[in-house]
């Protein structure tokens, strides 16, 4: 059983209406509970921000350059058979994946933010979709 204790931080979960309040988070064995035993491992998260999921604030998921790598690579294009809905849907090959998948990587990988940064500034209202 693993226990750890993240002190003091600022927390953010929208989810429950937190908003920056400072407080102890108590984990064990990856889950949050109310409370964990004096032999928990402790991190001091005084002045810093604390909040589930991990943030990319660089990331090249989505710009123009990718979309420019798609049009060189059209052999990489195919589709795919979902199984789970029994249809199709476009994964755009193997070496540049549709911005969806990539979207459901981040996700599967516990990011909850990725941020797209060479956005041309025409489409930058457009960045946080």
């Amino acid at each position: 059983m693993s226990e750890l204790l993240i002190r003091r931080g600022a927390v953010f979960d929208p989810s429950r209406g937190i908003d920056g309040d400072v407080m102890d988070i108590a984990i064990r064995d990856g889950c949050i509970v109310d409370s964990v035993g004096p032999g928990a491992k402790v991190i001091d998260a005084a002045g810093k921000t604390v909040m589930a999921g991990g943030v990319d604030v660089h990331s090249h998921v989505a710009g123009p350059k990718v979309n420019a790598g798609r049009t060189m690579r059209p052999e990489d294009k195919l589709f795919k058979s979902v199984s789970a809905s029994g249809g199709y849907h476009m994964e755009m090959g193997f070496s540049i994946p549709s911005t969806f998948k990539t979207g459901y990587d981040y996700a599967r990988m516990g990011y909850a933010f990725v941020m797209e940064a060479a956005m041309p500034p025409l489409h930058s209202p457009h960045v946080h979709e």
